[in-house]
């Protein structure tokens, strides 16, 4: 575990990072953007990934630099360390695709900022950097309305529960609303999976019920279990916890893995860190319900 004088000085360069790059380490963001192809730029309506899906593969190796990231006095050689690997970047290419594909197929053509798109700064939320996390959530929402952005559209947990909490830091009139709560196509699918669920979207923004419900509409069969997949039963995880401990982070993911291993080999996750977090430890097909259902 880390001291928090350690804990502090990460905090600093995170901080330090998002204000220089508007991303918690240096990116190529040309990794965030190359999804996109045809999507119209900006625009009053745009989709907003928060460069979630295309980062969090390589999340885990920035982990492992965190504690000695101190001693780096520059931090521009980490964007060529920590990157995904081509076939991580097409999987979060196509479920990011299959979104937008699912949007327009309910009547909605999001514009997007492409490497101008910032970092939402859910890291210093998660990690209890309040203070810091409300002073850039002022800079991000001033960088909205300077390109005239009114309503986003997010695609994860993460980023809906960090813009969700914007209001506590600055006032805004920026609809935020998430892809979930727009869609209602789903492609017809066969077969039984079971489901982790995130525990933002679940138990703190409502969303349970929506993601289920386009499950249930693609003919989805979930195999489930009240003290395995219950809402106030199931566990976390584990993901968001890497930063502060990656030892009891990755403990929680075995044993979390273990149980929804009893109910089917074929897993659903509804976000990119917890597919990430559980993908080491899960011994069946995990996927995103994005790859499946859109």
């Amino acid at each position: 575990m880390y001291h928090v004088n350690n804990l502090s000085e990460i905090g600093k360069i995170l901080v330090d990072n998002l204000n220089r790059y508007y991303m918690p380490f240096p990116v190529d963001k040309k990794v965030c953007s190359g999804w996109a192809k045809d999507l119209h730029r900006g625009g009053d309506t745009i989709i907003y990934t928060s460069c979630m899906y295309q980062i969090e593969p390589a999340v885990g190796m920035f982990l492992k630099f965190l504690p000695s990231i101190s001693s780096f006095k520059v931090l521009m050689p980490l964007a060529r360390l920590v990157k995904p690997s081509k076939s991580q970047l097409d999987r979060a290419y196509k479920i990011l695709n299959n979104i937008v594909e699912a949007l327009e197929k309910s009547g909605i053509k999001p514009g997007y900022l492409y490497e101008e798109e910032p970092y939402s700064g859910a890291i210093l939320l998660e990690m209890g950097f309040l203070e810091e996390f409300g002073e850039y959530a002022k800079k991000i929402v001033s960088l909205f309305r300077e390109k005239g952005v009114k309503k986003i559209i997010t695609v994860d947990p993460h980023t809906h529960n960090a813009l969700t909490r914007y209001q506590e830091f600055v006032k805004h009139d920026l609809e935020i609303v998430n892809y979930l709560e727009l869609v209602n196509y789903t492609k017809k699918v066969e077969g039984e999976f079971t489901i982790h669920d995130s525990c933002l979207y679940s138990r703190f923004l409502g969303l349970r019920e929506k993601y289920r419900g386009l499950i249930e509409k693609s003919g989805i069969k979930l195999v489930e279990d009240e003290m395995i997949t219950g809402k106030d039963t199931s566990s976390c995880c584990g993901g968001p916890l890497g930063p502060v401990d990656l030892k009891v982070s990755e403990k929680i993911a075995e044993n979390r893995a273990k149980d929804l291993e009893k109910l089917s080999k074929r897993l659903l996750v509804v976000c990119p860190i917890c597919y990430v977090t559980l993908s080491p430890h899960f011994k069946g097909e995990i996927m995103d319900i994005a790859e499946v259902i859109f």
